[in-house]
């Protein structure tokens, strides 16, 4: 993980932001070029001061942007600073310094949101806590349980089967953590029904919606399971 050091946050703005500060005074500077029309003054006095004046306001925005990322990070407003930068991004999406702090910030956002809980496997869906699209969620699962119908031990990635279209759920191996996104509000009619996706020890993705995250394993309902699987989610909207 790179370091959050100014000098650091200095050279992805240099290389982002300061290049269309670049790319300005190219043309500032083209147009200065080009011959002065006849009869007219070759050097004007007001545009130098206004180059001047250019210099200065580019310098202070670098100063007051880089500060403002570095304050809403320092605050632990990590997505309000990866908003300033996503922006910069859709104008340099090649500018590899600011792709990696990009990342670097995401994971931070999904460590202080994170929430530690203990998934009974003998039950219904538990709920998780709210969720926005297109807001990344993280969620590790460790342990074991025991199906006493069974009798069967295994862990959040559940058993592997011959035909896995025999499974409860298609493509979510028996037993195995799965979870699902449900409405906060009542379902719009235009809105595809959620459907259950597999987590199993590991999962990391973008919502696909606004809804709250549920939580449960792939067993038949009222099967017997003694056990707790611990569980870590970052991600969720804290209140």
């Amino acid at each position: 993980m790179v370091g959050r050091s100014s000098s650091f946050q200095g050279l992805f703005l240099r290389h982002g932001v300061a290049a269309g500060w670049c790319a300005l005074a190219v043309l500032v500077g083209t147009a200065a070029a080009q011959p002065a029309a006849k009869g007219r003054p070759k050097a004007n006095p007001e545009v130098k001061k206004l180059d001047s004046k250019m210099e200065k306001v580019k310098d202070s925005f670098l100063k007051d942007t880089e500060q403002l990322i570095k304050s809403y990070e320092d605050a632990g407003s990590y997505d309000r600073a990866r908003t300033i930068l996503e922006a910069l991004q859709k104008l340099y999406p090649q500018n590899e310094p600011i792709k990696m702090k990009l990342e670097q910030l995401a994971a931070q956002s999904l460590d202080a949101s994170e929430i530690d809980f203990d998934l009974d496997a003998g039950k219904s869906w538990q709920e998780v806590g709210p969720v926005g699209k297109d807001r990344t969620i993280r969620i590790r699962v460790s342990g074991d349980y025991k199906l006493t119908t069974a009798p069967l031990t295994t862990g959040p990635d559940g058993l592997a089967g011959e035909n896995p279209e025999k499974d409860l759920l298609a493509h979510v191996p028996f037993g195995a953590v799965m979870g699902a996104i449900i409405p906060a509000a009542a379902p719009n009619a235009t809105e595809k029904p959620p459907k259950p996706f597999l987590v199993g020890s590991s999962y990391e993705r973008p919502a696909d919606r606004d809804g709250v995250l549920y939580l449960k394993v792939n067993v038949p309902p009222n099967s017997k399971c003694v056990g707790k699987l611990q569980v870590k989610v970052g991600g969720t909207i804290l209140p």
